[in-house]
């Protein structure tokens, strides 16, 4: 009778290593992945900002509602903060552009506000040609102030005849003696500044002036977040002669504060410093709504932490000097 001998089972130890040397390197290659990720996410976070222009809505109906009725946003409590980087002072539609205050051309704003106005303009109203351009928040306010123009009027004799510039159209023409600013101290560079003429069918053209049927631009435009740039009686403030025709959009609680107490923005930037965050805030009833504004000013060698309110809608602008204005529907 022959005999059954059970086979001993052998381990094999260069499988087993050949795993744990696989399972090893997965290990690396996937905590490896994970910084990259995370070094990646650090860098964006240092170079954008999503603060200018940013808005704060509460996505909470119920809560909403429960502050509906708050006339101002006074206590500490209803604030968080964020973090502005030092460049952003110099982003926004409220920045300041003069002799004394140069404009930094941040490439992504040009790569993504400023748009052809005839890719988004109505027919309303007419353009120089296909390349003027403004920034798209500065044409969808134009339309709508078109808009309403042509419902009053039933006139589209108006024509934006010059919009943003290059650095390098600007010196082009100050080279030439046709303007008497250089490039980088120009209003047109924002972007939302812009050269309206009147160009009525069989007649001569010009400058826009606010004569009858046009004044009614000069008369409303505020009401767009539209401001007459340089106003007549403020050039020591502004350092360039008056024009009828240049109007600078602000956003409408700005615009119309200016236009209701006479300031031109230079005045206007200066006159915010008076309301700090930690002290009165500007209040301003416009486009029947309210609204509360205050200036932070910015850390010149740091992030700058700007209070903002945690339930209700804001803007931030910095303002191409030293500091940042938060805007605050109520």
């Amino acid at each position: 009778m022959s005999t059954y001998r059970k086979r001993k089972s052998r381990v094999r130890y260069d499988r087993i290593i050949g795993v744990a040397a696989i399972f090893i390197v997965l290990i690396i290659l996937l905590v490896s992945c994970c910084k990259s990720c995370g070094k990646d996410d650090n860098k964006n976070s240092g170079e954008t900002s999503s603060i200018i222009p940013t808005e704060n809505k509460n996505e909470n109906p119920e809560s909403e509602d429960s502050t509906s009725d708050e006339s101002s946003v006074d206590s500490l409590e209803n604030y968080s903060t964020v973090s502005a980087l030092p460049n952003d002072v110099y982003k926004g539609d409220l920045i300041l552009v003069n002799s004394d205050h140069e404009y930094t051309f941040p490439v992504s704003d040009e790569e993504n506000t400023i748009t052809p106005i005839y890719e988004l303009m109505n027919d309303t109203y007419q353009i120089n040609d296909y390349e003027t351009s403004l920034s798209s928040v500065a044409i969808n306010a134009l339309n709508s102030m078109m808009e309403a123009f042509y419902a009053k009027t039933g006139n589209t004799d108006i024509m934006v005849v010059s919009g943003y510039r290059t650095k390098e159209y600007q010196d082009d023409i100050y080279n030439s003696g046709t303007s008497n600013i250089k490039g980088g101290y120009s209003e047109y560079h924002t972007g939302l500044s812009m050269d309206l003429g009147i160009f009525p069918e069989n007649d001569s053209s010009y400058y826009y002036t606010a004569e009858e049927p046009y004044s009614w631009i000069s008369e409303n435009c505020a009401n767009y977040g539209f401001i007459l740039r340089y106003p007549e009686g403020k050039e020591d403030k502004t350092g360039v002669e008056s024009k009828s025709y240049q109007f600078r959009y602000v956003g409408i609680p700005h615009a119309v504060y200016i236009s209701q107490n006479d300031l031109c923005l230079e005045e206007y930037i200066d006159e915010l410093k008076n309301h700090s965050f930690d002290g009165e805030h500007l209040k301003v009833n416009a486009a029947e709504k309210n609204y509360e504004i205050y200036y932070v000013a910015a850390d010149p060698s740091a992030n700058t932490d700007i209070p903002v309110p945690s339930d209700k809608t804001y803007t931030i602008s910095g303002n191409n000097v030293d500091g940042f204005i938060v805007t605050v529907e109520l």
